[in-house]
C-alpha cells in the first residue's frame, strides 16, 4: 500500500514537472517569435511565467539556449513531419492534373505553416544557432517534399504533360516561391487564399508545359 502511494506521489510530482516545463516552452516560444531569441531576457521570459529564475533553471539547466532547442525540437517532428506526410498523401494518386496538384499543394502549405507561425518564425531567424545534427535533421525532413514534388514532375513530363527540364531545379523554385508568399501573408498578418493559389498554380502549369 505504501508502495502504491509512493508511485502515485512520484506521478504527480512528474506531471507537475511536464506542466512546468510545457508552461516555460510556451512562454519562451512566444516571445522568442515576437522578440528574437537574442532580444529575449531570462528575467523577461521569467516575469512572463511567474516563475523564479532558479526554479526554471532547474528545469532547463542550461538556460536560454537549451529552452530554445526545447521548443524546436517539440515542434519539428510533429509540424515538419505533417508536411511531408501531406506531401506523400498529395502524391499517391499519380494521375491527378498538374493544376489541381499545385493547387493543394499551395493551399495545404499555408494552411500547416499557419497552423504553428511561432514555430516557423522561430526557425527561419535562429537557424544557425542549431547544432551540425540538429540542422542535419531538419535538411533531411525539408528534403522530402522537394524530392517528391520533383518525382511528381518527372512523372508528369514522361506523360507529356510539361516541357523537358531541370525537374530538381524546377521543385525548388516552385517551393521556394511559394513559402516566400506564405511568409509575406505572415508579415502582413493574411494568409494564401484561394484566389492566390489558383494564380500561382496557373503560372507554374504555363511556365513548364510542353
Amino acid at each position: 500500500m505504501e508502495s502504491q502511494r509512493t508511485t502515485k506521489r512520484m506521478t504527480n510530482r512528474d506531471l507537475q514537472a511536464a506542466e512546468r516545463k510545457q508552461q516555460i516552452l510556451g512562454a519562451a516560444k512566444r516571445l522568442f517569435a515576437e522578440k528574437g531569441y537574442h532580444a529575449t531576457s531570462m528575467r523577461e521570459l521569467n516575469k512572463a511565467i511567474g516563475m523564479a529564475e532558479a526554479l526554471t533553471y532547474h528545469y532547463f539547466p542550461g538556460g536560454k539556449f537549451e529552452i530554445l532547442t526545447s521548443v524546436l525540437q517539440t515542434s519539428q517532428e510533429e509540424r515538419i513531419g505533417g508536411i511531408v506526410d501531406f506531401f506523400r498523401q498529395t502524391f499517391a494518386e499519380s494521375n491527378r492534373p498538374l493544376h489541381e496538384v499545385l493547387r493543394e499543394l499551395i493551399l495545404g502549405l499555408a494552411q500547416r505553416l499557419t497552423e504553428d507561425q511561432a514555430y516557423f518564425q522561430i526557425l527561419i531567424r535562429e537557424r544557425a544557432l542549431l547544432d551540425d545534427e540538429q540542422k542535419q535533421q531538419l535538411d533531411d525532413l525539408t528534403r522530402l517534399p522537394f524530392e517528391a514534388v520533383s518525382a511528381y514532375l518527372s512523372r508528369c513530363a514522361a506523360r507529356g504533360e510539361l516541357r523537358k527540364l531541370d525537374f530538381s531545379l524546377a521543385a525548388s523554385q516552385f517551393l521556394a516561391h511559394i513559402v516566400f508568399t506564405i511568409i509575406q501573408q505572415f508579415i502582413r498578418e493574411r494568409m494564401v487564399d484561394e484566389t492566390q493559389a489558383e494564380q500561382l498554380a496557373s503560372f507554374y502549369v504555363e511556365l513548364w508545359k510542353a
